[in-house]
């Protein structure tokens, strides 16, 4: 059982985790571009894939507990689980807030703003993805490197 639900952690891992470290990404192209439907877009999608990496950890909490080799009191676990719910947040929470209010923003001014605006909404939404990425990609390394393990 240990074995199935590991692979299904890793596949849905795979499959989710990608686009929701990526698509913030999208909604930068998008507030370059000023186009505040896209960004709004990009809002949505980084909010669900976001939270379908729920599914994802379930499937990691239920082969960590079919496990006889990994507790969840290992120090890679708990610092990869708390990294997990700041991204978790982060791409739930701020970066679909901050990119409805770019959209909300651009759609009403059919586009237009002013270039100060715009690279302070740019630069809120890079460091929140940047974060965002960061997160992900500790936790992908400590998952397949598993430090004292």
């Amino acid at each position: 059982m240990h074995t199935l639900s590991l692979i299904l952690h890793v596949l849905l891992v795979v499959i989710i985790v990608g686009p929701a470290m990526l698509l913030p990404w999208l909604g930068e192209r998008a507030l370059r571009e000023r186009d505040g439907e896209r960004v709004h877009q990009a809002g949505r999608r980084c909010m669900a894939f976001n939270a379908l990496t729920l599914v994802a950890a379930l499937f990691g909490v239920f082969a960590t507990m079919t496990s006889e080799r990994y507790a969840f009191a290992d120090a890679w676990l708990i610092v990869a689980s708390t990294l997990y719910v700041v991204a978790v947040v982060n791409g739930t929470a701020l970066i679909p807030s901050t990119l409805a209010r770019i959209g909300k923003e651009l759609q009403d001014s059919h586009g237009v703003m002013d270039g100060e605006s715009l690279e302070r909404h740019r630069g809120r939404l890079l460091a929140l993805s940047g974060l965002n990425l960061v997160f992900y990609a500790v936790i992908v390394v400590l998952m397949a490197w598993r430090p004292g393990a």
